[in-house]
């Protein structure tokens, strides 16, 4: 696995007349606007196949192993409950439900506390 890139290669700036590097213009679209986002579908992990539910039995957290940089943070897992032996692992994906126009994905996770939509 490919490990993030390091904090002091995105603190270039150059000035307007200088043709920017491929990793500084990275470094100004992912902003406070444009946040990283970390999207397993294609690639990953054995975490790509932990699922949603409104009632998980994990939960996340950043951890700063590489860098204090706050783009570039470790996503770990850590247990909410006790979890049984082959008990599916779950996460809340915590999406805003109506936050991308036009997308609507409900959730079937079968939880009593299900919210019933993803977006």
């Amino acid at each position: 696995p490919s490990s993030p890139p390091s904090p002091s290669l995105f603190r270039f700036t150059a000035p307007p007349s200088v043709v920017k590097t491929k990793a500084s213009r990275i470094r100004e679209f992912f902003t406070e606007t444009h946040p990283y986002i970390s999207n397993a579908k294609n690639e990953g992990n054995v975490g790509r196949y932990i699922n949603h539910s409104c009632c998980p039995n994990l939960f996340v957290q950043n951890v700063f192993v590489d860098s204090h940089d706050l783009c570039f943070p470790w996503v770990a897992f850590f247990a909410k409950k006790r979890i049984k032996v082959f008990q599916e692992l779950t996460w809340d994906y915590n999406y805003c439900v109506g936050s991308v126009e036009g997308k609507r994905i409900d959730c079937k996770c079968g939880a009593q506390n299900c919210r019933k939509r993803l977006l």
